[in-house]
């Protein structure tokens, strides 16, 4: 008789282990820190990272270019007077001054 009450409370506790299991590990897959929740802020980060270095290199493009009209050998005499009138300070005063924020800068 004390043998046919182990069985099943043996069985029920076996169960309830596998149960437990079975909540944790999905929950977890679900929920936790790697889990499939957290995945869509994951690419959500992944996008908007992909959005800044487009704006990036589109900038650094921009940027290559005014450098190339500055190099030696072709040298871009509206681009070297504008360059030296901003880093000297020194204008004319029929001159217009039109400034440009390069961080505003749509591309």
């Amino acid at each position: 008789m004390h043998q046919s009450f182990q069985r099943p409370f043996a069985f029920a506790g076996g169960l309830v282990l596998a149960g437990t299991l079975v909540v944790f590990f999905g929950f977890h897959t679900i929920v936790g820190e790697r889990g499939l929740m957290v995945r869509a802020d994951i690419d959500r980060e992944i996008q908007a990272a992909r959005e800044t270095l487009a704006l990036l290199n589109k900038q650094n493009h921009f940027l290559e270019h005014r450098i190339k009209l500055l190099r030696s050998g072709a040298i871009d005499a509206d681009m070297l007077a504008e360059t030296a009138r901003a880093n000297v300070g020194m204008y004319n005063k029929n001159d217009v001054i039109i400034s440009i924020d390069l961080t505003k800068l749509k591309f």
